[in-house]
């Protein structure tokens, strides 16, 4: 690599008061990559072997991050807009559209590229990928796509970040939030990407799991509510549960993901019937969440399941308030190699009167929260957002909207349903119906919302 000396002189300077303008000073953090990462590259499902961990990346998140902390304080989104892009950028106009912060990256120490399968379960006695409920998109695809790759945990990097003094210090509170609660790359509300701190560890996590400690940390109580929740996520009205603290990142990461595994799939919780007595035990078997009945339904036809009883024809779509798209297929070929008749491939997305969309981010973040004696924690933070205005959560098939399946967000059951997965039933939301569920979990403690 060959050396710039100007450049590196410009870097080395000391802060320094620009002409007529502020004091511009630098804020150094040394971090650590400490669960993997997915992504992050400006191409999907590729690593960057260049730029290791891009600036680009970092922005985006502490974009995101400085809303959480702050979207609440502005009567409109125009205003938060205005607001945030004085602070990070926007396309320049006839004012200008630059940052006042520059960050930079400094790599330390580049962990390895993963470039195994994901195994959801032991297979050639080789234990099932950590993480893998999480990584599940980075699977090899059916037609040839490839594993995605991923970079293994323990990338360490030094971030800096330059800017006049009393920027810097407004940008504080967002560092916090996004090594306490982001990530980097893909799918860090699942975890993937998470941060550690290597240095000066008191003056960026808080030294317990608590709302005490975290109010201290912040200065202020960050989850406390604030008037109506609107359509961008926020920490102001949040939920916050946390389970034991462990020894490393993973352990907390893989317990928090748990969690949100066993509340969608787990037949010890009865999201699913249990594969006890068929040939393959140790198979789930048929989910007792409503959607599946509800598409046999909806697609009327004979299938071989016939839809439940429990489950009539009234549309409800609960676990897209986990986000959308949903896309799924039927099992057709059972476990002695019989062949199964049901509806085909199909996702669940939604609308805004008659515009469809694509994808609406999940709400809930489940991931290992660092704290400042070493250790991690498994955390759900449940963010404060507002369902999109006349939003409609729909079934698609064949790249169509089928006919009268339309519900709100948050319907958990249609009329006349009961409730065959029980945390659903007496439930408004699906917020309150996991929450409440994993609140009951040994271990686990509520400390906001």
């Amino acid at each position: 690599m060959v050396s710039c000396p100007r450049v590196e002189e410009l870097l080395s300077r000391p802060s320094r008061a620009r002409r007529g303008g502020p004091v511009v000073e630098t804020l150094s953090l040394k971090l650590q990559l400490v669960t993997p990462v997915l992504g992050g590259a400006a191409v999907p499902r590729t690593i960057d072997e260049v730029d290791k961990v891009r600036v680009p990346s970092i922005r985006g998140q502490l974009r995101f991050w400085w809303r959480a902390l702050h979207a609440h304080e502005f009567p409109s989104p125009r205003e938060l807009w205005e607001a945030e892009s004085a602070l990070f950028g926007r396309a320049a106009d006839e004012t200008g559209g630059r940052s006042p912060v520059e960050l930079r990256v400094q790599i330390e120490r580049a962990a390895e590229i993963d470039r195994e399968d994901i195994r959801l379960y032991p297979k050639d006695d080789k234990p099932a990928t950590p993480g893998a409920y999480a990584l599940f998109p980075a699977r090899a695809e059916a037609g040839g796509t490839p594993t995605a790759p991923r970079r293994k945990p323990g990338t360490q990097f030094t971030l800096e970040l330059r800017g006049p003094s009393e920027t810097l210090r407004k940008l504080e509170n967002v560092l916090r939030a996004w090594i306490l609660f982001g990530g980097y790359g893909g799918r860090t509300r699942r975890g993937l990407g998470s941060l550690g701190v290597v240095d000066e560890r008191a003056s960026w996590l808080p030294q317990a799991a608590t709302c005490d400690a975290l109010r201290a940390l912040f200065g202020r109580d960050v989850f406390k509510p604030a008037g109506s929740p609107s359509e961008t996520p926020r920490l102001a009205g949040a939920s916050l549960l946390v389970g034991q603290p462990a020894p490393n990142a993973e352990t907390a990461w893989t317990t928090a993901l748990g969690w949100l595994r066993d509340f969608r799939q787990g037949t010890n919780t009865g999201a699913r019937q249990s594969g006890a007595g068929k040939p393959q035990p140790n198979r789930p078997s048929i989910s007792n969440w409503p959607e599946a009945d509800k598409i046999r339904r909806l697609r009327a036809g004979t299938w071989s399941h016939s839809p439940r009883d429990e489950y009539g024809p009234d549309p409800a779509w609960p676990r897209a308030g986990f986000g959308l798209p949903i896309v799924g297929q039927f099992q057709t070929v059972g476990r002695k190699g019989e062949r199964y008749d049901e509806p085909g491939p199909f996702e669940i997305n939604w609308r805004q009167g008659n515009e469809a969309h694509n994808r609406l981010a999940s709400p809930l973040i489940v991931k290992a929260m660092p704290l400042a004696d070493g250790r991690f924690v498994p955390i759900a933070l449940w963010l404060e957002r507002a369902w999109p205005a006349d939003g409609q959560v729909v079934l698609r098939m064949g790249g169509r909207e089928v006919a009268r399946s339309a519900a709100p967000f948050d319907k958990l059951l249609g009329k006349g349903d009961k409730a065959l997965f029980a945390p659903l039933a007496g439930k408004t939301s699906l917020r309150e119906a996991f929450l409440d569920w994993l609140a009951k979990q040994s271990g686990v403690r509520r400390i906001a919302g």
